[in-house]
């Protein structure tokens, strides 16, 4: 993988970029940033069979994000198959970056040590050491994986559990480019590491310094939040300073990734200080709640109204489970190009969630993560307009 810079703002940290060169990628291929992953639950988008995931526009090769929670237990049939996850998930054309917890799922505190980390399964805690992450990585031949990682820092963290999650993320990253320098399944393969240290400056910085000096592809922020529908409350003014900190340290030539259920306004003032890469769980977050994403973003006005303001959730999207949709025979988003806008309406969409039908769920998919990726088309519209 490789990543350069093409815009640089400078009256902010935000940048735009490339990422090209990824395993499973054509050469040709190149990733803009500003970008976001698509969000896979069992080696699937949530919601959308191969065929209805590819009505929307531009995802044929977009990249996807695959949580290690439930497919760790995929890894002996995925090694039998012998082609990678991708291909096994039925998602060849899509570059895949495997994460160590679902963003989806809050993940339970006080479970890792300095072996390994644990994960959530159906089946219940899988706890993986360096060892046998790496046999599974070997199987799933991903584009990209993090290496483990200790990122359990809740706002309450204590100042030891802090330096535990420092030292022992440092020292599984360590262990992981120790392997992965030795096999040969995973030569072409790249390696993220990860900045943590929760809301101590302290404990970031000395977790920034140790990270950058390692001979990664990029960086995964972490230690924020535990993931799940939770992490949309967190508002951007909590971490502002932080986030500055640590990507001030961080190489330019390398992208950095920040993963979760972040509200739009959050990912934007992430962007203008210098993240690239996010991922759609939000989009599947709302959709779950049988919302439609409606927040305004083809003009730069709107994203600088964004900037100054944090959206309320009712200005974010609208709740189709609303009996004031049931006779509205409108578009779900009025002036939206996506399938499901084209060819059904919010009465229709109110109608099937009334029933329980489950399509209603797969039309709500197609036009948030058809809205979320026009989004960060709009943030990079934004970025290079501010010189």
């Amino acid at each position: 993988m490789r990543f350069s810079v093409s815009h640089a703002c400078k009256t902010s940290s935000g940048r735009c970029g490339e990422i090209w060169g990824l395993q499973g990628a054509s050469d040709a291929e190149c990733l803009q940033t500003p970008t976001c992953l698509l969000y896979t639950h069992a080696g699937s988008v949530p919601h959308l069979t191969y065929d209805m995931l590819h009505k929307i526009k531009s995802v044929d090769h977009h990249p996807a994000l695959f949580p290690l929670p439930p497919i760790a237990s995929f890894a002996n049939s995925v090694q039998e198959f012998g082609a990678g996850i991708s291909t096994f998930s039925g998602m060849s054309t899509h570059p895949s970056f495997i994460r160590i917890q679902d963003p989806m799922k809050a993940t339970p505190s006080g479970f890792n040590d300095k072996a390994g980390v644990s994960i959530w399964d159906q089946g219940g805690r899988i706890h993986l050491n360096v060892p046998s992450f790496m046999r599974i990585m070997e199987a799933f031949k991903p584009s990209c994986y993090q290496a483990l990682c200790d990122s359990d820092t809740p706002k309450d963290a204590t100042r030891k559990r802090l330096q535990r999650s420092v030292e022992r993320t440092t020292s599984l990253l360590d262990q992981c480019i120790a392997a992965k320098s030795v096999s040969s399944a995973l030569r072409d393969t790249c390696i993220l590491g990860t900045v943590v240290g929760g809301y101590s400056r302290e404990h970031r910085h000395a977790s920034v310094m140790e990270i950058s000096k390692r001979d990664v592809d990029g960086y995964v922020i972490e230690g924020f939040h535990v993931d799940g529908p939770a992490s949309k409350s967190l508002k951007f003014e909590e971490v502002d300073d932080l986030l500055q900190e640590v990507v001030a340290f961080l190489p330019e030539d390398k992208p950095r990734f920040m993963y979760g259920v972040l509200r739009p306004e959050f990912i934007l003032k992430a962007a203008m200080s210098g993240v690239d890469v996010f991922d759609t769980s939000y989009a599947n977050a709302v959709t779950d709640d049988g919302l439609v994403l409606s927040f305004r973003c083809s003009c730069d006005n709107e994203l600088a109204t964004m900037l100054e303001r944090n959206l309320s959730d009712h200005q974010l999207a609208l709740d189709m489970r609303d009996s004031v949709y049931r006779d509205q025979f409108v578009p779900l988003l009025e002036g939206c190009a996506c399938y499901a806008c084209r060819h059904f309406t919010r009465a229709y969409v109110n109608h099937l969630l009334s029933t329980g039908e489950m399509l209603a769920y797969v039309l709500l998919s197609v036009h948030n993560i058809h809205h979320f990726l026009n989004f960060f088309e709009a943030i990079r519209r934004f970025l290079k307009a501010r010189h």
